[in-house]
């Protein structure tokens, strides 16, 4: 319970003190929703803000268009869930970076301008450089890049692949970035493709679990790692409140004032960045389970309704009730009531 009150304590810190909007909607059409990192769901209209950890939500006849802070624009096509994040890179610096949990987007960026921010899914994301490219999420995890004008890197374990125009990649969870492929400029009919994806699944559902359960794994052992520092920072914030009262009470409110702004207010500031990179994290792993692996298991629901005995739905059940019971310890503790 204390964590939860801590919880939404820091989302609203995130919320009110966020010192710069990361996207601008410009475009709307049909029925378009932004659900904040605070957790409130609304209506999207032009002009509204966008800050690290909001997502746009387009139904099948939906679509918006942003305007990021640093620069560039991106196309929410329908029937996507898209998150914008931002994170830190080993070297320090501050970034965007723009996800699909599922559907796709366009993204173009000004190259003069720099820093552009890291694109992709829950589960791959790719440096880019003076680019414009597009990005599809499938059903069963599935991201496919395809550039229309620059270069992208796709990290993926030790290995680097790099896309030049008018080249395309698709990589699969837990198994990796497949051959570079030529395309064809014109968007490939998104629902096509998933469906392919989605009878390759039915295929071979346990492979496809397998290389889900590998992704997830990854997410929720960084979010293992990074846990200790966010509640010993928790911890500290906890602190500093107390003795910031014991200040105004003992010394004045011009002591509070000076102690708030001086110690209180910047170590709230790096908390909230600290938060902001750990909370992607966390909701990467539940965007994973809601819209990959929740789909998965209906789908073998679906498929499997006339004959619930068999060995194969069977081991798939028994393969997602492990991932489930991972899910539920490392996971749920750091969501919040309007996460879900």
């Amino acid at each position: 319970m204390k964590r939860s009150i801590a919880l939404v304590w820091i989302l609203l810190l995130v919320t009110a003190f966020a010192v710069a909007q990361d996207a601008t909607i410009v475009f709307v059409d049909g029925f378009v929703d932004i659900q904040t990192e605070a957790g409130a769901v609304f209506p999207a209209d032009f002009g509204d803000e966008l800050s690290a950890g909001d997502r746009v939500i387009t139904d099948r006849d939906g679509e918006a268009e942003l305007e990021l802070g640093t620069g560039g624009d991106v196309v929410v096509a329908p029937d996507t869930v898209f998150i914008v994040g931002a994170t830190t890179t080993p070297s320090g610096q501050r970034t965007g970076r723009l996800s699909a949990a599922i559907g796709s987007f366009s993204f173009r960026f000004n190259a003069a301008i720099g820093n552009e921010p890291r694109v992709g899914s829950t589960t791959s994301v790719a440096g880019v450089r003076g680019t414009e490219v597009r990005v599809y999420t499938g059903s069963d995890g599935t991201t496919r890049f395809e550039v229309i004008e620059g270069l992208v890197e796709i990290t993926d374990g030790d290995t680097v692949v790099s896309l030049a125009a008018d080249e395309a990649v698709e990589v699969a969870p837990g198994s990796g970035a497949g051959n570079v492929f030529a395309f064809l400029e014109q968007p490939i009919n998104y629902a096509a493709w998933n469906a392919a994806l989605v009878e390759d699944f039915l295929a071979d559902p346990i492979d496809s679990l397998d290389g889900v359960s590998i992704e997830m794994a990854e997410l929720l052992a960084e979010i293992e790692r990074r846990a200790p520092g966010i509640e010993e920072r928790l911890a500290q914030s906890d602190a500093l409140g107390e003795e910031l009262v014991k200040i105004g009470e003992e010394n004045g409110t011009e002591a509070r004032q000076e102690f708030l702004r001086e110690t209180v207010a910047p170590f709230r500031n790096e908390l909230r960045d600290d938060f902001v990179d750990f909370r992607f994290v966390v909701l990467s792993a539940l965007s994973l389970r809601q819209f990959v692996v929740a789909r998965m298991a209906g789908e073998m629901d679906a498929a499997y309704f006339l004959n619930p005995g068999d060995p194969v739905y069977r081991s798939f059940l028994d393969d997602l009730e492990l991932l489930d019971d991972r899910f539920e310890e490392v996971v749920v503790p750091w969501l919040v009531p309007s996460d879900l």
